[in-house]
């Protein structure tokens, strides 16, 4: 709503002046009501009032999309990542936290294509896995099928490389829960898969909301998880 009432408020005004233009009475020298030159001067004001308000609108859409992809700026920018543009309204984050190189993108939601947020955590975890609410989950397609009972959701899938490696990573834990917290509330928080790669930890998520809470509690899992995997594999 509060991107939509500017949109459509200011065409309504136009159209109820070039109507009162046209048939409001007014006085000597001005034209006659209802005739063609009353018309004329009424046709000119309101292509001038339609093509500032088509300008106006294009800077109020543009400013509106650049403000929604710098929401995760407060969270972020505090914390040494460096910010960027990203493919058009998206911002790119990236530095190092905790030792650790961590590079986000975010591009917030535009018609029907929703939200997207890739956080990317440097780990040497040597093999790959992947969580998530659905399978097969991107580069993990080829993985197997894990059970793992620590974790709280039944509705997780879990597949990996190296079965016997998630379920020693999974055991602990604190492991699983920090596996949870990143997963967890998948319908009111939105879509959310974990994948573990040899070189990094990747939250892929399309959020329904997007906070300055959310992110620093997904960042510190994802600290955690690049610890514990390190772990796991030395």
């Amino acid at each position: 709503m509060r991107i939509i009432l500017p949109i459509l408020l200011p065409p309504i005004i136009i159209f109820i002046l070039a109507l009162a233009m046209i048939l409001a009475p007014l006085p000597h020298p001005f034209p006659e009501a209802k005739s063609p030159e009353r018309n004329r001067v009424s046709a000119v004001i309101t292509g001038i009032l339609g093509a500032a308000y088509l300008v106006g609108l294009a800077f109020y859409v543009v400013s509106w999309f650049m403000q929604a992809g710098q929401a995760l700026d407060p969270a972020l920018v505090p914390l040494g990542l460096t910010s960027e543009g990203y493919m058009g309204f998206g911002r790119q984050y990236h530095g190092e936290i905790k030792g650790r190189q961590v590079e986000v993108t975010y591009q917030p939601a535009q018609t029907l294509k929703p939200s997207l947020l890739n956080v990317y955590v440097g780990a040497s975890a040597g093999t790959q896995a992947a969580l998530g609410p659905e399978k097969p989950l991107l580069d993990c397609r080829d993985c197997l099928s894990v059970d793992v009972e620590e974790l709280e959701s039944e509705q997780l899938h879990v597949v990996a490389h190296d079965e016997a490696w998630v379920r020693r990573l999974l055991a602990n834990p604190a492991n699983a829960a920090a596996v949870s917290r990143l997963l967890d509330d998948q319908k009111a928080l939105g879509l959310r898969e974990l994948y573990i790669q040899p070189n990094r930890i990747w939250l892929r998520a399309h959020p329904e909301q997007i906070t300055e809470n959310y992110i620093q509690r997904w960042l510190d899992d994802l600290l955690i998880l690049a610890e514990a995997v390190e772990a796991n594999t030395s």
